[in-house]
C-alpha cells in the first residue's frame, strides 16, 4: 500500500511541474487565433467603497 501512495504522489509531482504546463503548450499552439475586433470599447464603472465613523 505503501509503494502505491509513493508512486501515486510521484506521479502528482511530475504532473505538477512537467505534464500540465506540456499539455497546456501543445493546447496553446493547436489552438486557432480569433479575429479580434479592436473597436469595442465597453462601458466601465468605478465604485469607491468609504467607511464613514459616525460621531458621538
Amino acid at each position: 500500500m505503501i509503494i502505491i501512495l509513493l508512486y501515486f504522489l510521484s506521479f502528482l509531482l511530475v504532473w505538477q511541474f512537467v505534464g500540465y504546463p506540456s499539455l497546456m503548450g501543445i493546447v496553446a499552439l493547436k489552438s486557432k487565433q480569433k479575429n479580434k475586433e479592436y473597436s469595442f470599447q465597453p462601458f466601465v464603472s468605478i465604485i469607491v467603497l468609504r467607511y464613514i465613523k459616525k460621531r458621538k
